[in-house]
């Protein structure tokens, strides 16, 4: 299972062979017999669909990674949500931290929709496990972790380094004649040569969450040993890292205790990012660098205009959008599937765009619009 991030997205709302099958599974956490079981029978239902557009050798070839997840003997360790996505010679899987609807979508490019609330700034962050002896990534929402896998992070220092790495800096002598124990020291060239074996060990990590936080601007707390945490924050590329951190050697802690210490520092890094935000928009409105009208939003978010993009919390606006010249329809109430939410048509957009999305409650919105925008120029 991969981490969701804005480098994700792009990689799925990208050009894609089809067909493009979507999928999305509410879970539980561990190993539940259902969620397999209903995995197994999305399955069963894309096989059907896919047999009226590909060969029946195809369609195994095609289905089978969804298979074989939904095996239980292959069933990961889960969380609240399941999202699978696949097409020809591509698939990847995400572990969700909040539920999400069951959905099997088959189309000429994958839905993405459901993933956006997940890419909202200040709805989620990352948590980075340090240690010598063991190193772990979470993604993280008010809800909790859920652990993600980043290509090449090493999982300690001895695998960063190797094992002869590890132990050339370290010396030892037996105490007195014929003692068994040896006595474990080190000095001059030696800690030089512990602090450069360190740094190197940051440096690994620091070059696999860059891979792929790159695009980030959420939060990355770090929980560790003081002298790993001081020396990973002097070393990283990664300008988003939360200058309190978690210290503390945490190799044996659960992911609730992890996110229950990691939170607070989450909500109050959120808040003053918040109140920058609303700041910039009351500043700019005067300037017509911010704005609230839904049409012209739409069209700024498809121009790569859109620097900030504010959405009310759980509002939704029926309509289409058309990507091309950036027209919105609003129809009122939704009456059937074809009408899709604009305002995640226009959050899509503005986080393909390298752009900013704030959802925030009512009380919080600067207008009585559900949506308002920031421009950059």
């Amino acid at each position: 299972m991969q981490a969701l991030t804005v480098e994700g997205l792009r990689s799925l709302a990208s050009s894609h062979r089809t067909p493009c099958l979507s999928v999305y599974l509410s879970t539980h956490r561990g190993h539940v017999p259902d969620d397999c079981s209903r995995l197994d029978g999305l399955s069963r239902r894309a096989h059907d669909l896919l047999r009226d557009q590909l060969p029946r050798a195809e369609v195994d070839a095609f289905l089978a990674p969804l298979q074989e997840l939904s095996k239980p003997e292959t069933w990961p360790d889960q969380s609240e949500g399941l999202a699978v996505f696949l097409s020809p010679g591509f698939h990847v899987e995400y572990r969700l931290p909040v539920d999400v609807s069951e959905l099997l979508v088959l189309g000429d490019s994958f839905h993405v929709r459901p993933l956006l609330r997940y890419l909202e700034t200040n709805q989620h962050y990352f948590l980075l496990l340090l240690g010598q002896g063991h190193v772990g990534f979470f993604k993280g929402s008010a809800e909790g972790l859920v652990p993600a896998r980043i290509e090449g992070l090493p999982r300690s220092l001895e695998d960063a380094l190797g094992q002869e790495d590890r132990e050339r800096s370290v010396t030892y002598h037996f105490g007195a004649k014929g003692g068994k124990n040896p006595i474990y020291g080190g000095g001059g060239k030696a800690d030089s040569s512990r602090d450069e074996d360190l740094a190197r060990f940051s440096r690994a990590v620091d070059r696999a969450i860059w891979s792929v936080l790159h695009d980030e601007k959420a939060p990355l707390i770090v929980a560790a040993p003081e002298r790993d945490f001081s020396l990973y924050c002097s070393i990283t590329r990664y300008p988003h890292v939360a200058a309190e951190g978690v210290r503390g050697n945490f190799g044996r802690a659960s992911r609730a205790d992890l996110h229950q210490r990691a939170w607070p520092l989450v909500q109050k890094i959120v808040e003053e990012r918040e109140q920058e935000v609303l700041a910039r928009y009351d500043r700019l409105v005067s300037r017509a660098c911010a704005l609230d009208e839904v049409r012209a939003i739409a069209k700024f978010a498809l121009e790569g205009r859109v620097r900030d993009l504010l959405l009310e919390r759980d509002a939704n606006l029926w309509g289409r959008l058309d990507r091309t010249t950036g027209d919105v329809a609003l129809f009122g109430e939704r009456k059937d599937e074809r009408e899709e939410d604009v305002l995640d048509d226009m959050a899509e957009a503005v986080l393909l765009r390298g752009g900013d999305i704030w959802s925030l409650e009512k009380s919080r919105m600067p207008t009585k619009s559900p949506v308002a925008a920031v421009l950059r120029w």
